[in-house]
Formats: C-alpha cells, structure tokens, sequence
C-alpha cells in the first residue's frame, strides 16, 4: 500500500507541479499581455496627443500668419494714406506758390512767350487759346504775343493759370497750363520722393 499511496503522492504532486506551471505561465501571459495593452493604449495615447499637439501648432501657426496679414494690410493702408496726405499737402504748397506766381510780372511775360510758343506749332487761322478768367486782362499782350488772328476766351479747367492752344482744323491741342505742368509733377513726386508704399 505505501508503494500505492507514494504513486498516488507523486501523481498529485506532479498534477500540482504541472498545475502550478500552468498557472505561472498563464500569470505571465497574462502579465505579459496587460503590458503589451498598457504599451498599445500609452503608445495610442501619445500618438494622438501628438497629432492633436500638431493640429494645434498647425492652427496657431495659421492664425498668427492671419494676424500678421492683416496688420500688414492695416499698416500699409496707414502708410498709403499717409503717403497721399503728405503728397496732397505738397502739393497744396506748390499750387499755392503758383498763385503767388501768377501775380507777378514775371507771369505776365510767360503768358506771352507761351502765346508764341503755341503760335509757332499751330499755323493755322483758327486757333483759339484759352486762358483763366483772372488772365483775361493780358488778353491784348497776349494778342500781339500771338502774331496773328486768334481767339482768346476763359477756360474753366485752367485753375492756376497758364493757357491751352487749339486748332480743329489741325486737330491739335496744346496744353502749357500751370495746372498740367503741375500735375505731371506727381509721377516724379512719387519716383523721387521715397514715399513708397511696398509688399
């Protein structure tokens, strides 16, 4: 009997021994696999932090570049208008010293050398020069300054001075108005005066 129940004590004991094992390796798998979740789920986590942490750079980036844009845009605008009040105020200056200019006897004489002037380039007997209303009183210089047969008459376009010569059957006009010659001074304003608004 003893034989019987030492079989018996070594088929239990190796039951238990495999019972064990199996439970250690089942402990470890399962340990193993919990880890292995653990790692998925933080890896996961982190992947998604990460994609969110960039979605969120991305929209930063974007809105900072917004703000920029548009404070750029305002800022330009600013320089814009203040480049067009400094030019307009140039301006007024410069017109206002052409007025002065054309009280002067100096003005008197540069109506009559635009008269010849006009008449040497339009040889023709209808010419008509137009002049401002205040210079119709150098009408008769400006007769004899002519030459020959014209019209003179008040131009409402002409506001600083100066005069324009036309001639339909030449079809030509000329233009030597204080007012033309002022305002093809903007273009050079703008070139050289290094008020520039740019990109």
């Amino acid at each position: 009997m003893p034989e019987t129940v030492s079989k018996t004590d070594n088929f239990l004991k190796a039951i238990e021994k495999y019972a064990e094992e199996q439970r250690s390796k089942i402990q470890s798998e399962a340990e193993d696999f919990k880890e292995r979740e653990l790692n998925k789920a933080e890896e996961e986590g982190l992947r998604e932090a990460y994609v969110l942490i960039q979605k969120k750079m991305t929209d930063i980036k974007t809105q900072i570049a917004s703000d920029l844009s548009k404070a750029e845009t305002a800022s330009r605008r600013k320089t814009f208008a203040r480049r067009q009040e400094i030019e307009k105020e140039v301006f007024e200056k410069a017109a206002a010293k052409l007025d002065e200019y054309t009280k002067t006897d100096r003005y008197s004489k540069s109506l009559e050398e635009s008269a010849k002037k006009i008449s040497k380039v339009l040889e023709s007997d209808d010419v008509v020069l137009k002049v401002r209303k205040k210079d119709l009183v150098h009408k008769n210089k400006i007769f004899l300054a002519f030459g020959r047969k014209c019209e003179i008459e008040e131009s409402g376009d002409i506001v600083i001075g100066g005069m324009m010569g036309i001639s339909k059957k030449l079809g030509q006009l000329i233009d030597d108005t204080l007012d033309s010659k002022l305002d093809a001074q903007h273009e050079w304003f703008c070139e050289t005066s290094g008020l520039k608004v740019t990109e």
